[in-house]
């Protein structure tokens, strides 16, 4: 078998040893900003549970003031004047208030369920870049409408006054899980779904399911889905103001239309749900609770959740300039992109002889030296050689260049 190999005193051999180096590791930073990133989510989603709590244990006050006090609740649409659709009272509210919980309680189960895979690897630097889980979309989206909503507040210098009361705390328990759900079937589906069922109709491109439109989920963001969006979002957001808000709150609530849209579109409407929830819900714990050592992890958890909401604020801004420019911006993405093989041509520089595992036939040695192999033929080197971004010890030679024989790199 060692018939076609040289004399020993003839091979060309490396003294080094490719063992002596170590494979280069370069940190990928994103991932470790996205692994720290769902940590702190975890934070908030302990949040979100002690909110559901509250939901629950607040039903001891809602319930009888349903029965017993409140004389009628007003089902409205929004188009976007504030229409009145019905008044519903007594043991319908009450059936409407349960619809409430349980419309809330699944959609954060879902978000949580679907989440588990994905969101496992965003805690392990395992995800892929721009890939996010629905829960991690969830939460960056509400860190950024967060900071936003507080920039805007502080920009136009907001006071108590500039809010609007929601009455006793039975009041604000009810009226703002109904926000939370009958907003986002009002605006979400009716402003968008059933508009872009509408308009992929008359394309002749329906490609989604019909439950898909009411429901959301799985949808590509387009130049239509993108209007639907933005018009909705300015429609909620006027209909705050026309619902007794200040001017100020027209902007946030925009943006937060922006975002639930986007969530609706993209994950469903128990996404956009719970994203509703979620902000609508942020203070109702220490009102239910009443503690002060509740109120100051909360306000400690707000400055954390604003500190993270800058970087997913400026984040969400680059993709939207991408949306509108039609192109990744500089350093949106580092992903490395495997050099493509090429085949190796005869060159009239130098070429290196082939050390290590040689594979070509060894019919021109002569006095040390090895036949120039035909263009065809694959340059396999096994010592000296480590790629510097995989470490593999293969290579061969092309153009004037080593091609690392594992991810194609040259050097």
């Amino acid at each position: 078998m060692y018939s076609g190999l040289p004399p020993a005193g003839n091979r060309r051999t490396w003294t080094g040893s490719p063992f002596q180096y170590r494979p280069v590791v370069r940190t990928d930073w994103r991932k470790v900003g996205k692994s720290v990133s769902a940590f702190v989510m975890l934070t908030f989603v302990a949040q979100l549970v002690l909110s559901i709590v509250a939901l629950f244990y607040g039903m001891k006050w809602v319930v009888p003031a349903i029965l017993d006090e409140w004389h009628g609740f007003d089902l409205i649409l929004i188009t976007p004047v504030i229409i009145k659709l019905l008044t519903v009272s007594g043991y319908f509210l009450l059936v409407f208030y349960f619809f409430l919980i349980g419309a809330i309680v699944s959609s954060c189960t879902w978000v949580f369920v679907t989440s588990i895979r994905g969101f496992s690897k965003e805690l392990s630097m395992t995800a892929v870049s721009r890939e996010h889980s629905p829960l991690f979309e969830t939460c960056g989206l509400l860190f950024a409408t967060l900071f936003f909503s507080v920039l805007v507040a502080l920009l136009f210098r907001t006071t108590a006054s500039d809010v609007p009361s929601a009455g006793t705390l039975q009041e604000s328990l009810f009226l703002l899980a109904n926000a939370s759900v009958w907003e986002e079937l009002i605006v979400r589906v009716l402003l968008v779904g059933l508009p872009l069922l509408l308009v992929n109709l008359l394309r002749r491109n329906r490609m989604y399911k019909w439950h898909s439109y009411l429901l959301g989920g799985g949808f590509k963001i387009g130049t239509p889905e993108a209007i639907l969006i933005v018009v909705s979002a300015a429609i909620f957001g006027y209909a705050h103001y026309a619902g007794g808000w200040g001017a100020w709150k027209i902007i946030p609530a925009s943006a937060g239309g922006l975002a639930f849209g986007y969530l609706f579109l993209k994950f469903g409407l128990a996404a956009s749900i719970m994203l509703h929830f979620a902000t609508d819900y942020l203070g109702m714990p220490i009102e239910v609770f009443n503690s002060n050592g509740l109120s100051l992890i909360t306000g400690v958890g707000i400055l954390i959740w604003l500190g993270f909401g800058v970087i997913f604020f400026s984040y969400y801004l680059t993709r939207i300039g991408e949306f509108l420019s039609g192109r990744k911006l500089p350093g949106a993405s580092r992903t490395p992109v495997p050099t493509p093989w090429v085949e190796p041509r005869m060159q009239d520089s130098f070429r290196p002889p082939a050390y290590g595992p040689y594979d070509v036939h060894q019919s021109g040695w002569n006095q040390g030296t090895a036949a120039d192999p035909s263009p065809s033929q694959h340059y396999v080197f096994s010592g000296g050689y480590v790629c510097s971004r995989c470490g593999n010890t293969q290579a061969r030679w092309v153009d004037g260049k080593f091609q690392c024989m594992r991810c194609g790199f040259l050097t």
